[in-house]
């Protein structure tokens, strides 16, 4: 008994003192850190409208009140060295966007993204690569697991020999099917033919994702990871008077588009840096620092410059 009483009495010092280091923690000897600029900007010469998302972090210690989110009242200024353009507010969609026509974005040439409101201010600057990389073959296939069926994609291309270069590739499905509409009040279907366009998803594998670089790998060929999507697959319905209705896709391939981005390194490092973050489950492991190239704040200002193939079943 004396033996167990001596052990409660040095577990509740032990938690009181415990408890002291936490509220003895003074606001003022907590690190002070000031709420930063975060802009986000792509550019291409493929793109139709030039986006600049400008929002702000917020500190770990920081005020409660502190929302951070987008900044609808900056300055935004894009350049090419030559000419620059003020990159109004959208209210709509919340970002800096304006047509490509008020500065073109040239393969080769470099550009200058500055950001201020009033009070913090940003620059970046970024090359768009010179060359566009088309995808030279491709394999198209179906794939089939219970009930539901994929269409996989797989393709090719070749790297520039003699400078580092930096990719990621993308595919999406143009594709057409059925849908069932009701008749109101008759317990009868009919079919409506609608178009949407489904991306597709990278199987990750060692070595193998939709981010590449050619370090030891100059003038090689590259192949993509098997990208899928899931074909519609037949549905059943029960109509207001009982009967049940069975809905045939009928899916027909519109096209699908192969995409292969040479990206400047900016892009790639930014995304590739919050990529692995988000594919880190294990919670010991350290959190790994999203690459940023803007200076004065975070985010990134990064370019590409896209080649396209487009396949159309004949």
């Amino acid at each position: 008994m004396f033996i167990r009483n001596i052990l409660f009495l040095f577990l509740t010092l032990l938690l009181a003192a415990c408890e002291s280091l936490v509220t003895d923690v003074d606001n003022g000897d907590l690190p002070q850190v000031e709420s930063k600029l975060v802009v986000q900007s792509f550019i291409s010469p493929q793109s139709s409208r030039i986006n600049v998302v400008v929002s702000e972090s917020i500190p770990l210690f920081a005020e409660p009140d502190l929302k951070g989110g987008v900044i609808p009242n900056a300055i935004v200024r894009l350049s090419d060295g030559a000419r620059e353009a003020v990159i109004p507010f959208d209210t709509a969609n919340q970002l800096y966007s304006a047509d490509k026509a008020v500065l073109p974005i040239l393969p080769g040439k470099t550009y200058f993204l500055s950001v201020t409101d009033g009070v913090r201010s940003v620059s970046a600057t970024c090359t768009v690569p010179a060359s566009a990389i088309v995808p030279e073959s491709y394999k198209i296939d179906t794939s089939y697991s219970g009930q539901d069926t994929s269409l996989t994609v797989k393709f090719n291309w070749k790297d520039i020999a003699g400078q580092t270069n930096y990719y990621r590739v993308r595919a999406s499905l143009d594709l057409e099917y059925s849908l069932p509409e009701e008749i109101s009040g008759t317990g009868q279907f009919t079919e409506k033919r609608v178009r949407n366009r489904f991306n597709f998803n990278w199987d990750d594998t060692i070595g193998r994702n939709d981010f590449r670089n050619d370090v030891n790998l100059d003038g090689s060929e590259f192949n993509s990871p098997i990208g899928r999507v899931k074909l519609p697959h037949p549905l059943s319905y029960s109509t207001s008077n009982g009967t049940v209705y069975t809905s045939y896709p009928k899916s027909k391939i519109v096209s699908i588009t192969m995409e292969v981005f040479n990206t400047d390194e900016h892009y790639f490092k930014y995304h590739r840096s919050v990529q692995t973050r988000g594919d880190s489950d294990n919670p010991f492991v350290e959190p790994s620092l999203i690459y940023t190239n803007i200076e004065g704040g975070l985010g990134c200002f990064g370019s590409y410059n896209s080649g396209q193939f487009i396949y159309r079943p004949k």
